[in-house]
Order: C-alpha cells, then sequence, then structure tokens
C-alpha cells in the first residue's frame, strides 16, 4: 500500500471535533477523488496526510506525501525556490560552483547536481518560463502559483501527490495540462476538487461525511447516479414509514379506546354483581397494569418509527429542495448599459496591462462569458466594469443608473464581522424579523446559526447567505458579475448556485474556468482579453 490511515481523528485547538475515526487506504499507483460537503475536514485531512499538522489521535503510513495547497497566503513572503523547498540546494549548488567546497554544502546538495536543469524543464513543462526560482510568490497570480506547486511534483518525485482544488485558479490551458498528467501512470493521487471534469477522470473515489469515510469504486457520474438513486430510494421509504406511522398512531389512540371502554364496562359490571371491594379493586388494580403494558408497548413502537424516520430524514440532502429566485430586472431586454472605448489601465510599472486597447459594450439580458488566460486581466476589468478601479487610458460610460452585484471567489459582499442574522438585516432593515429568519431557516440556517460570524461561515455557507443578501434586498440586480465564484465552494453548493444564475433573468457577467458550470448557467455569449 502506497497509503495507510489508520483511526485518524481531529479536534481544533478549541477543542471543537471535526472528525473522528477515519480510516481507507491507496494502492500503490491509485488514483483517487476525494468528495464531501464544504466544512466537513477535507483540506485538513489533506494537510494531515502530508505532514503539514499533527492529527489528534490516529495514525498516517505514507514515505513521500506532496501536497499541492488550495490556498497560497502563506507563501507570498518567500520566492518560488523557497515555497518549494529547493532553496537551500540552488545555494548550495551556487557557493560548490563558486568555489566553496565546505562538507554543509555537498551535504545539502546531495547527488542534485542537475537540480536547475530540473527546475527548468519543469517549469517549462508547466508553461512557467518566465519565472524564475528567485521570482517572488506575491507577484504571481493564483494560475501561476497553483502550476508553480505542480511543477513541484517533478521536482521532489513524491510517492503520493495530494491536490486540493488544484483546478481553482488554472486557466483553460493549464486545467488540460492537469488532466492529461491525472489521465498518465505516476504517483498515487488523493485529488479535492468540485472540478467534475477532473472526478470522472478518476476511476473511483471517497467520500466524506461526518459518519466517516465511505469508498464508492466507479467515476463520479456513476456515484452521483448511484447517490440519487440512494436518496430517492430514502425518498420513498421516508414517505411510506410517515404513513405507517400515522397508521400507527391511529390504531394506537383506537387500541387504548377500546381498553378504556373495556376497563369502564368491566368495573360497572363489578359494580352490578356486588362484588367485594377487594375484588373490585384487584380486577381495577389487573385492569390499569393491563392499560400501562399495552400503553408502554405502543408508546415503544411509535418512538421507533420514530427514530427510523428522523434517521431517513437526515439521510437526504436538503440542498437538493432548495430553491433560490431573484426579483426580475426591470430593464429592457437589448438596452445599452456599459460602453468601453480604447479601454486600458497600468499598475506602478507603468505598463499597459493590455497590449490591444479594449473596446466592447454589455446590453441587458445578455449572458456573457469572460475569456482570458492567467496573468491577462479578467479580475481588473471586472473592477473597471463595476467602477471600483479608474482606467488609466480610454474609457468606460455606464448608460444609466443600474444595480451590480458583484460575487467574487471570497462572496465579499458578505461582511465577516457581521452576525448571520446581522447581514441579511443589513441588507433590507425594513424587512420584519420574522421573515428574515424564515429566509435563514429556509437556508438551513437554524436558530443556532443566527448569532454566529459571518466569518466563520464555510465557502458554501457565504454563497447561500450573499445570494439570500441579493434576495432580501428591496430591489433585485439588474447585472451580476461573477467572479470564479465556485473556486472556494462544494459540488452541492455550486448546483445550488448554477440553479440560481440558470433562473436569473438580468444581465450576467461570469469568469469561470469551469465549462460543467458554464453550460448549466445558459451563456450564451463570450468575451475575451
Amino acid at each position: 500500500m502506497s497509503l495507510q490511515v489508520h483511526d485518524l481523528s481531529y479536534a481544533h485547538p478549541d477543542k471543537e471535533v471535526l472528525f473522528t475515526d477515519i480510516s481507507f487506504s491507496l494502492p500503490r499507483g491509485e488514483r483517487r477523488a476525494l468528495v464531501g460537503s464544504n466544512g466537513v475536514g477535507k483540506s485538513t485531512l489533506l494537510r494531515i496526510l502530508a505532514k503539514r499538522i499533527a492529527p489528534t489521535s490516529g495514525e498516517v503510513v505514507c514515505d513521500t506525501p506532496y501536497l499541492v495547497p488550495q490556498h497560497f497566503g502563506q507563501f507570498d513572503g518567500m520566492t518560488v525556490a523557497q515555497a518549494l523547498g529547493v532553496a537551500e540546494k540552488l545555494q548550495a549548488l551556487a557557493a560548490i560552483t563558486n568555489g566553496d567546497a565546505s562538507e554543509h554544502n555537498f551535504t545539502l546538495l546531495g547527488d542534485d547536481w542537475s537540480v536547475e536543469e530540473r527546475i527548468a524543464e519543469a517549469f517549462a513543462d508547466w508553461e512557467l518560463d518566465a519565472i524564475s526560482p528567485a521570482t517572488p510568490m506575491s507577484t504571481l497570480s493564483g494560475g501561476e502559483k497553483t502550476k508553480v506547486f505542480l511543477a513541484g511534483i517533478a521536482l521532489h518525485s513524491p510517492s503520493v501527490v495530494l491536490m486540493d482544488e488544484p483546478t481553482n485558479h488554472l486557466d483553460r490551458r493549464g486545467r488540460e495540462r492537469l488532466y492529461d498528467y491525472i489521465g498518465r501512470p505516476g504517483p498515487t493521487l488523493l485529488i479535492v476538487s468540485h472540478d467534475r471534469t477532473l472526478l470522472n477522470l478518476l476511476p473511483s473515489l471517497l467520500e466524506m461525511s461526518p459518519d466517516g469515510v465511505r469508498f464508492y469504486p466507479m467515476s463520479y457520474d456513476a456515484y452521483r447516479a448511484a447517490r440519487e438513486a440512494e436518496t430517492l430510494s430514502r425518498t420513498a421509504q421516508l414517505e411510506n414509514r410517515q404513513k405507517e406511522l400515522a397508521k400507527a398512531k391511529k390504531a394506537a389512540n383506537d387500541a387504548m379506546e377500546r381498553q378504556q371502554k373495556h376497563s369502564a364496562r368491566g368495573e360497572r359490571q363489578s359494580a352490578k354483581r356486588c362484588m367485594a371491594r377487594i375484588v373490585t379493586n384487584s380486577l381495577h388494580d389487573q385492569s390499569e397494569a393491563s392499560a400501562a403494558r399495552l400503553g408502554k408497548a405502543l408508546q415503544n413502537k411509535l418512538q421507533a418509527m420514530n427514530d427510523e424516520i428522523r434517521e431517513l430524514r437526515a439521510a437526504i440532502p436538503e440542498d437538493a429542495a432548495m430553491k433560490l429566485r431573484f426579483a426580475p430586472s426591470e430593464l429592457r431586454p437589448g438596452k445599452l448599459l456599459i460602453e468601453a472605448e480604447a479601454l486600458n489601465h497600468a499598475y506602478i510599472d507603468g505598463h499597459d496591462l493590455w497590449k490591444s486597447p479594449l473596446n466592447f459594450a454589455l446590453r441587458s439580458g445578455e449572458r456573457i462569458r469572460l475569456l482570458g488566460g492567467n496573468g491577462r486581466g479578467k479580475s481588473t476589468l471586472l473592477r473597471l466594469i463595476t467602477g471600483a478601479l479608474t482606467p488609466t487610458a480610454g474609457e468606460i460610460r455606464r448608460t444609466e443608473a443600474f444595480r451590480i452585484a458583484y460575487l467574487d471567489q471570497e462572496y465579499s459582499l458578505v461582511d465577516n464581522d457581521r452576525t448571520v442574522y446581522g447581514q441579511l438585516a443589513a441588507c433590507n432593515p425594513r424587512m420584519p424579523e420574522h421573515e428574515l429568519k424564515i429566509r435563514l431557516t429556509h437556508l438551513l440556517f437554524p436558530a443556532a446559526a443566527w448569532d454566529k460570524k459571518c466569518g466563520c461561515l464555510s465557502g458554501g455557507e457565504k454563497m447561500k447567505l450573499a445570494l439570500c443578501s441579493l434576495m432580501v434586498a428591496e430591489a433585485g440586480p439588474d447585472m451580476i458579475i461573477a467572479d470564479e465564484p465556485t473556486n472556494n465552494i462544494d459540488i452541492a453548493s455550486m448546483e445550488i448556485l448554477a440553479a440560481t444564475l440558470r433562473r436569473y433573468s438580468g444581465t450576467l457577467l461570469v469568469v469561470s474556468h469551469d465549462e460543467t458550470f458554464i453550460r448549466e448557467i445558459g451563456i450564451t455569449g463570450t468575451m475575451t482579453v
């Protein structure tokens, strides 16, 4: 076995338990997905497997793991070489080349005399020719950072590669390169992803839930079909059990009424026969004892049925029934909203972002996908469109006042310092408190979560709260701009988002490299930078 996990548990520093008794194994060379809801602990599990953090209990057997992380903020103070863990080797090689033949330098370098050539080859393989080991990580785009860590696989030759949402920031070419890599024989792979194209390249998957890890020897689409069949079966079981419970309650009531009538009739007959009081009391006690036994038996039966119904209801995903809808835009379709002429933007270095200035027009009702490789300025263009940035060249005009909602991958329209209820109340102070709480309950935010800080929410929870914030506003958005909105949410949340945007009737401008998501939301046009 290449990777073995035995009875793994993890609790946060505040003692809150994240998961317990996780056990599974991966044969050498196996390629497997790890799926599960936001907040279940997938990223934490990968960090434990990569030996970045220690578990609370349990054991991991893995010789040489390598992690391609989802987030890169901790590397922004490093060079590329430092982030990849090869800086000391490069320094030792440079020192030896310059005549410093100390034992320390030879120990650091080992037998890796070709480290510079291997780095250049790995970088070229991932189209990172403009990046050197000395490049600061903080200057790279999200896609370039991902490619740096993907290139690091060839440098370290690990036995197990762990990837946490590796396609989040990759452009189309980067994704295709990653798909090709995954399809070739190589090290053992365990990948957390919501990219359904990637997931379907993997022959098996592990589903992580609060109940543990369950193995499915099938592709993602087959797994989804199996899970949907399970859900339909459980739903049918639930409906049948609820009908049986209603019948059982009626039968229990009828039985108790018969028992009470029988007892009353017996007492009347005893009185007519003038039985001795001691005999009458004995018969009364027997009758009460019989009624108590019957009542307890019926109560136990009903409790068992209630417990089964509760278990069935808990096993049915609630997200599947959630439907979110915005108020329709009042702008007539085809109305010119934004027009740009010779648009460009230059940052501190003075160089224009786009070699050719941009000219475009956006009209109401359009559903546009913004295309462009990593580092081509898609997010900058969106900020110019919203007015968050001012162009340094050219002009961008809004033909009239209209409402824009901006959904980025962090769902930053949700204020992390507010509570869940406070976020919704701030979006529509005139809406009655009970109405807001009904919306929160509908979005699966129970009363216990209303006072929770938004900064503690998972990506999927923030997404649902952001959409609800737009829904309760006094007027719906005329345009929704979404910048990689699926990056930090699970697949169930992505499906809710896709269904919501598909039903949205206003103008939609989306940046996403997820082809499945683009198809699901009904994009009809493209704009390229």
